[in-house]
């Protein structure tokens, strides 16, 4: 590489003092070398011999040589900021990471200390409070599919499915292994006990709440029973 400069830079030496010769031999320009009028390039006189060629190449050649050490000590400074900040900002996500992280862990114990998970006895009880409540033996009789219906519920527009659901429930307890969840006899009641809730409801204005309430509960239980009706017969004997 040093050959090579020193290579160049005679080489640049030698442009300039040919051209300088060349001004000299066409007489072009003035005393002051390339220029319009008596302006040039270079300074007193610099270019008009093959010295001071030499020398204005040389002087370039230096220009150059600083300019891009100047250049390349800019450009490897912007370099140095530019990664710095980089690394400022990985570091900034890197805590913010971290500090939602732990504001979340935060919240959760707090919520968890607020509201303590429920014992699975304590979750067993609320699914049963869920569940329809079961209908006395006065109200139900599975052994005999036998029924006995809410006042609100004999009146004559529920015959028709009431007699339905009493024909059901007998065959349930005749047959208990052709009945319950899973066979034609459960959605037939399930059916049967939806039009008396569909008739219920349509007529809901000609009744107070105490007859409606507890006849919607009635047979929201009684359809329950359907879901194993033999196995309530079977205890029943």
């Amino acid at each position: 590489m040093k050959y090579r400069f020193m290579l160049l830079a005679l080489s640049v030496i030698l442009v300039v003092a040919a051209d300088a010769s060349a001004q000299r031999r066409y007489g072009r320009g003035s005393g002051y070398g390339y220029g319009y009028g008596n302006l040039g390039w270079g300074y007193a006189g610099a270019g008009s011999t093959a010295f001071g060629g030499a020398l204005l190449g040389m002087g370039a050649l230096t220009e150059a040589a600083g300019s891009y050490n100047l250049n390349t000590a800019v450009g490897s400074t912007y370099y140095q900021q530019a990664y710095q900040q980089w690394i400022l900002n990985e570091k900034l996500r890197e805590q913010t990471y971290f500090d939602m992280r732990r504001m979340n862990a935060s919240y959760r114990a707090e919520e968890a200390m607020q509201h303590p998970h429920a014992t699975p006895e304590e979750i067993q009880e609320f699914n049963r409070s869920r569940l329809p409540a079961e209908l006395s033996a006065n109200e139900f009789d599975p052994a005999h599919g036998v029924i006995e219906w809410p006042a609100l519920l004999k009146r004559p527009e529920f015959a028709d499915d009431r007699a339905r659901v009493e024909d059901l429930f007998a065959q349930a307890a005749g047959d208990p292994h052709d009945a319950g969840l899973g066979t034609q006899n459960y959605r037939d009641i399930q059916n049967a006990v939806g039009a008396m809730n569909d008739t219920l409801h349509s007529e809901i204005k000609d009744f107070t709440p105490d007859e409606y309430i507890p006849a919607t509960k009635f047979l929201k239980s009684l359809a329950f029973e359907a879901r194993a009706p033999g196995r309530n017969a079977m205890a029943a004997k």
